[in-house]
C-alpha cells in the first residue's frame, strides 16, 4: 500500500470518529432513511453502512439480520474506489465479483446499487445501498432519489457533530461563566457561524418557550424576521400549531428529555416540515426543514405505483415484460389467469412462454419476433393459439412493442395478451356459412342453368363431404318397399364403397318411411350406444358407419330418397348447422328433381306441341299453296260466268251462280283463317290493360338469386300501361333480362330497361331512374337504333333492353329469333335456344316487333313494340 493512500485512510478514520456515530444505538431518522431507500428502489435490503480499520458497521439496516460485517468482504469498496454511484445489475454477469462472499453466501447478493457517503470534506464514511437478491434495474428517478438520501444521511451526520459540539460548547459556557467577556463572546459568534451555515431552519427556545436564537434560514422558512420573533412566546407567534403534531412533539422532548423526529404539514407555509426537536438544559433546540418536494415526488411515486397495479388488475389483457438481458418474463396474474393458472404456477422464464405456443404457429410467433426486433414492423403484433392449463387452446391476440438502448441493442419487450377465441369462433361460423352459400348457390345455379340431375346429385355429396368433412356423403334413391339404390356418394379413401349398391335394411319399414315423408331427421351420435334396433345396427356396422345424419329428399308430396352423411372412424355429435344444411341442400334437390320431371313433361309437351304445328303448318302450306291456285281458277271462272251471263239466262241460272262465287269467297277465307290460327299461340290470353312496372318488378323478385349472384345492376325507366297478355310480357321481359346475366360472363353485369313513344326521347333515367343494385349509377341515354331498323310510329311504344355483354355479329341478328338456333354450346353457355324465338311469336302476337342491334365485346341492345290499343296518351313528366 502506497504512502499516500495510508494518509488519506488515516485522515478518513479521524473523520469518522469525530462524528461519534460507530457502535451507537439506532436512531429514527437513519432507520427511516434506510426504509425509504428499499421503499424507493423497490428492494428488500437497505443499508446506511460505515466502515472503519477492520469492519463494516451498520448504523440502519432493512432487510438483513447481521449489524457488521467484516471489510474485506461485500461490495462497498467500489463506491469507496469510485467516489460515485455504483449499479451493478447482476453480479453474476461478473466473473470478478460472482466469487465475492456475499454473492456466493450469505445474503446472496445479485443486485447492488450504492451511493458513498462523503462528507462536505471530501472523506468518505461510508455508503447508502440498496440489495436484491435478483437481477433488476433501477430508473434514473430512483438512482437520483438514492443520491438525494445520501444527502440526508450526510445531513444528519453534520447534525450530529454540530449537535455534539454545541452541547461542548454550550457547557465550557456554562462552565466557564467567569470567563472573560471576549472569549463568551468569541463562543458565542462561533456557535452563531454554525447555525448561520448549516443548511436546516434552527430556532432555540427558553423553558417559557420565547425564542432565543433563529438562524437566516429559518427567518427565510417561516417568513419572518429575528427581531419578529426573539423574545417572543411560540404559541402566541403560532397560535394555528398549538393541538398539532407541533405542539404535542415539542412537548413530549422537554417532559421526556428525548430528541423528536416528525414530518407535519404546515397550512400557514403551504409546505410539509421535517423537524428535529432536541432537548436542551435550558429549553429546545429546534431543526427543521422544507420536504415539500420530496414529499411530492415520494406521493407520485406512491400514485405511479398505485396506478400500474390498477391497470394491471382492471385490464382484461393479460400484461407480460420481457428482459432480454437476463431472459426473464414478467406475467401479470391476468395472464396467467386468462390461461387457468394460479399465482406462482407459471415461472418467469422465457421457455414458460414459447411452451405453449401450439406447435403449428410457433414459426409464425418467432418469425413476427424477429420481424420486429429487425424494425422491420414499428409493433409486435401476431395471432395465434396459446394451451391453457386443461390442455385446450385459445385463440391470443398478442400484441407488444421492444425497447432499444443507445448502442442499438434490445433490452426489453413489453406486451398484451388479448383473448380473442370468440371472435375466431364467429370468423369461423361465418366461413361455414359462406362456404354453404356458396355451395347453395353452385346447386342452385346448376338447376338454373341445365337440371342435370347426375351433376347436381355429384356436386351436391362431393362439396358436403369437404364441407362437413365428413368420411362419407351418400344419396340413396328409395322404393316404395324400403329398398333403393345408392345413386351418388363421396367416400374417403380406407371405407367401402357403396355406390351403385341396391340396399336393403330390415328394419327400414313402412312407419319409418312414413316419418321421412313427414319430414323427420334423425341424427345418431354413436351407433353402439343409441337406442335403436338391433338388426338396424347391424345393417349399419356392415358399411363401418359409426354416427350418420339422416335427412328426406321430399318432391311434392312424396319421398324420393335420402340424403346421408356417416362418420366411419369415430362417434359425432351433429350441431344444428349441419342439420341445417342437410335439409336446406334437400330441399334445393327436391326442387331439382321437381323441375326436372316438370321439364322432362313440358319437354315431350313440346315435342308433342312441334310435331302438332309442324302438321299444322303442313297443312297449312298444303291449303295455302295446293288449295289456293285451284280455288282461284274456280273464283276467277264463276266471275267470268257472273260478268257474261247475268241477266242472260233464267233467274235459277243466275241464283246458281251467285251461289258459287260466294261460296269460292267464303272458301278462301276460310283458307287464309287456318292459315293465321296456325301462326297463334294455343295458350294465349285475352288482351288486358296491364301495368308493364308491376311486371317489370315481379320478373326482378323470379330473377332475384341470379341477380344476387351475379352481382348484376339493373335500372329501367317509369314504364306505361299497355293492352297485353300479362303472363306473355312477363315471359318477354324475363327471357332478356335473364340472357343479359347469363351472357355477361367476365364483368359485373349492367342491364337498361327503357322506354320511348318516339325517336328522340330519352329515357327518364336522368330524373326517375330505378335500380335493384346502385342508386349511383349513371342516367342510361336513349339508344339510337340503325337506320335500317324498323321505326315505330306514333300508335306503338318501343321498349328496349340493353346489357354491356358478350354482343354478337350482326350476321346472326336474325338467325337467334329462330326457334332451336344456338350461337354457343350448351356446356359453355346453357340453355335450349327458345327463349328468342318465344319472345318473337308472342310481341308478333301482339302486334309488335323485336330485332337486336349489337356488336362483339359491346353489348347488345333489343328492342320491341307493343301497340297501343288503350287510347290513354303516356307522357314522361
Amino acid at each position: 500500500m502506497k504512502a499516500g493512500h495510508i494518509d488519506t485512510e488515516a485522515m478518513r478514520l479521524e473523520a469518522l470518529r469525530q462524528y461519534q456515530i460507530l457502535d451507537t444505538e439506532p436512531e429514527e431518522a437513519y432507520n427511516n432513511l434506510a426504509q425509504l431507500a428499499a421503499f424507493i428502489c423497490d428492494t428488500p435490503i437497505s443499508l446506511v453502512n460505515f466502515i472503519d480499520e477492520n469492519r463494516q458497521w451498520f448504523k440502519a439496516k432493512v432487510g438483513l439480520d447481521v449489524s457488521e460485517m467484516p471489510r474485506n468482504v461485500g461490495l462497498s469498496y467500489l463506491c469507496q474506489e469510485q467516489l460515485k454511484v455504483v449499479v451493478i445489475h447482476d453480479t453474476l454477469a461478473d466473473e470478478k465479483l460472482a466469487n465475492n462472499p456475499v454473492v456466493t453466501g450469505y445474503p446472496h447478493i445479485r443486485f447492488y446499487a450504492g451511493v458513498p457517503l462523503i462528507t462536505p470534506k471530501g472523506d468518505v464514511l461510508g455508503t447508502l445501498c440498496v440489495i436484491d437478491q435478483v437481477p433488476r434495474e433501477l430508473s434514473e428517478k430512483q438512482v437520483e432519489a438514492l443520491v438525494a438520501l445520501s444527502r440526508l444521511v450526510i445531513d444528519q451526520l453534520e447534525l450530529r457533530l454540530h449537535v455534539t459540539k454545541i452541547s461542548q460548547i454550550t457547557e465550557k459556557l456554562m462552565a466557564q461563566e467567569q470567563v472573560a467577556h471576549a472569549q463568551s463572546e468569541a463562543a458565542r459568534i462561533h456557535i452563531a457561524n454554525l447555525l448561520e451555515s448549516i443548511s436546516d431552519g434552527f430556532f432555540a427556545l427558553d423553558k417559557e418557550w420565547q425564542f432565543t436564537y433563529i438562524n437566516s434560514q429559518a427567518e427565510r422558512l417561516l417568513q419572518t424576521t429575528q427581531n419578529g420573533l426573539l423574545g417572543k412566546n411560540i404559541w402566541e407567534v403560532f397560535p394555528e400549531i398549538i393541538g398539532t403534531t407541533f405542539y404535542c412533539e415539542y412537548h413530549r422532548a422537554i417532559l421526556e428529555q428525548v430528541s423528536v423526529e416528525f414530518e407535519e404539514f404546515y397550512p400557514l407555509l403551504n409546505c410539509w416540515l421535517q423537524v428535529h426537536a432536541y432537548p436542551a438544559k435550558d429549553g429546545l433546540c429546534v431543526y427543521f426543514q422544507d420536504i415539500t418536494e420530496r414529499r411530492k415526488t415520494s406521493v407520485a411515486l406512491r400514485e405511479s405505483e398505485e396506478r400500474w397495479q390498477l391497470a394491471l388488475h382492471g385490464n382484461n389483457d393479460g400484461i407480460w415484460d420481457w428482459n432480454l438481458k437476463t431472459n426473464e418474463v414478467f406475467f401479470s396474474t391476468q395472464w396467467q389467469e386468462m390461461l387457468g393458472y394460479k399465482d406462482h404456477e407459471v415461472s418467469n422464464c422465457w421457455d414458460e412462454w414459447t411452451k405453449r405456443i401450439h406447435p403449428d404457429e410457433q414459426d409464425l410467433v418467432l418469425q413476427a419476433f424477429q420481424d420486429h426486433f429487425a424494425k422491420k414492423t414499428p409493433f409486435y403484433v401476431c395471432e395465434y393459439r396459446v394451451q391453457c392449463q386443461d390442455g385446450s387452446y385459445k385463440w391470443i391476440l398478442d400484441r407488444g412493442q421492444a425497447l432499444w438502448d443507445a448502442l442499438g441493442d434490445i433490452v426489453r419487450m413489453v406486451g398484451s395478451y388479448t383473448d380473442i377465441t370468440d371472435r375466431k369462433l364467429a370468423d369461423e361460423e361465418l366461413k361455414r356459412q359462406h362456404l354453404r352459400s356458396q355451395l347453395f348457390a353452385e346447386i342452385t345455379l346448376k338447376i338454373r342453368e341445365s337440371l342435370q340431375i347426375d351433376e347436381i346429385l355429384k356436386t351436391t355429396v362431393t362439396e358436403v363431404q369437404k364441407l362437413l368433412q365428413a368420411d362419407r356423403v351418400l344419396i340413396f334413391r328409395l322404393e316404395t318397399d324400403g329398398s333403393g339404390t345408392v345413386v351418388q356418394e363421396a367416400v374417403l379413401p380406407g371405407w367401402p364403397i357403396i355406390l351403385g349398391e341396391n340396399i336393403f335394411d330390415p328394419c327400414f319399414k313402412e312407419e319409418y318411411i312414413e316419418r321421412y315423408r313427414q319430414g323427420r331427421v334423425s341424427a345418431i351420435e354413436d351407433i353402439e350406444a343409441a337406442h335403436i334396433q338391433p338388426c338396424h345396427r347391424k345393417f349399419l356396422q356392415q358399411f363401418a358407419v359409426r354416427a350418420n345424419l339422416v335427412v328426406p329428399i321430399l318432391v311434392r308430396d312424396g319421398i324420393w330418397g335420402l340424403l346421408l352423411a356417416h362418420q366411419c372412424a369415430a362417434p359425432r355429435e351433429w350441431n344444428e348447422f349441419e342439420t341445417d344444411l342437410l335439409q336446406q341442400l334437400a330441399n334445393q334437390i327436391g326442387i331439382a328433381l321437381s323441375q326436372a320431371q316438370l321439364l322432362e313433361k313440358e319437354t315431350q309437351q313440346s315435342h308433342e306441341l312441334a310435331r302438332s304445328n309442324a302438321e299444322l303448318e303442313q297443312f297449312a302450306y298444303v291449303a295455302s299453296h295446293d288449295l289456293q291456285e285451284p280455288l282461284r281458277m274456280v273464283t276467277s271462272y264463276l266471275q267470268l260466268l257472273e260478268r257474261r251471263y247475268k241477266n242472260k239466262l233464267d233467274a235459277n241460272a243466275d241464283q246458281f251462280i251467285t251461289y258459287a262465287v260466294d261460296g269460292a269467297r267464303r272458301m278462301q277465307i276460310l283458307i287464309n283463317d287456318l292459315l293465321n290460327y296456325s301462326r297463334l299461340s294455343s295458350r294465349g290470353q285475352p288482351f288486358v290493360p296491364v301495368d308493364c312496372s308491376a311486371v317489370l318488378e315481379q320478373v326482378l323478385i323470379n330473377l332475384q338469386v341470379a341477380i344476387a349472384d351475379h352481382r348484376a345492376v339493373v335500372t329501367y325507366d317509369t314504364l306505361p300501361e299497355v293492352m297485353a297478355d300479362a303472363t306473355q310480357l312477363t315471359q318477354v321481359f324475363q327471357n332478356l333480362i335473364a340472357n343479359a346475366i347469363k351472357f355477361c360472363r367476365h364483368q359485373q353485369p349492367r342491364i337498361h330497361i327503357g322506354l320511348s313513344r318516339e325517336w328522340g326521347v330519352g329515357s327518364r333515367g336522368a330524373e326517375e331512374e330505378n335500380t335493384t343494385s346502385s342508386p349511383s349509377l349513371p342516367s342510361p341515354q336513349s339508344p339510337v337504333p340503325n337506320p335500317q331498323s324498323p321505326v315505330p310510329n306514333q300508335n306503338e311504344y318501343l321498349f328496349w333492353v340493353r346489357d354491356n355483354g358478350i354482343g354478337l355479329e350482326s350476321q346472326y341478328a336474325e338467325r337467334i329469333f329462330i326457334i332451336f338456333q344456338r350461337l354457343h354450346s350448351r356446356d359453355k353457355y346453357p340453355g335450349t335456344g327458345i327463349g328468342l324465338a318465344i319472345c318473337k311469336k308472342i310481341i308478333e302476337r301482339h302486334g309488335g316487333r323485336i330485332w337486336v342491334e349489337s356488336k362483339p365485346g359491346q353489348g347488345s341492345t333489343f328492342y320491341f313494340t307493343i301497340p297501343e290499343r288503350t287510347g290513354k296518351q303516356w307522357l314522361a313528366p
